[in-house]
Order: C-alpha cells, then sequence, then structure tokens
C-alpha cells in the first residue's frame, strides 16, 4: 500500500541520484536512516547490506554529520553510497 503512494516520491529520488551520478563531478550519496533528535553517539554502523536485519533503520541527526565529517577529514572516497543506521 505505502508503495503505491510512494511510487512518484522513489521516482524522484532515482531520478535526483541519476543527476549527480552522471555529472562528471567526485560525489557521494550519504543515505541516513530516520532522523531522530538524539545525541552523538558515533556507533553507527555504515556501508551495511540490504539485507541486514540487526538495523534499527533510525539514525540522530547529530551522528549523521559526524559521520560526514569522519569522512571530509579522512578524504573521502568518491562515487560510493553508504547507509547508516544504528
Amino acid at each position: 500500500m505505502f508503495g503505491w503512494f510512494l511510487k512518484q516520491v522513489f521516482l524522484d529520488h532515482e531520478l535526483q541520484e541519476n543527476y549527480v551520478r552522471n555529472s562528471g563531478l567526485d560525489w557521494t550519496i550519504v543515505r541516513p536512516a530516520a532522523f531522530t533528535e538524539g545525541e552523538k553517539t558515533g556507533n553507527y554502523k555504515h556501508g551495511f547490506d540490504a539485507t541486514d536485519k540487526s538495523l534499527k533503520l533510525k539514525i540522530a541527526r547529530a551522528d549523521v554529520a559526524d559521520f560526514i565529517l569522519k569522512q571530509l577529514e579522512s578524504g573521502i572516497k568518491p562515487f560510493k553510497s553508504p547507509g547508516l543506521s544504528y
């Protein structure tokens, strides 16, 4: 049921990512789970398999920012699309 309601949203999402991928630029698309207002924990998963059942499918905005800053500081690897979740 939700798939039907969100069909256009997913199509727009794929179109946006295709624009980024075909831009000719170095890119990284960070895919966070549902945002929460929690504190930064530094204890999150990234780059996991889409079938990982241990994920909580949520993450604090502060941990998303932490991940992005760490990637920038360490020399981000372009052309990746890591997911982020607890």
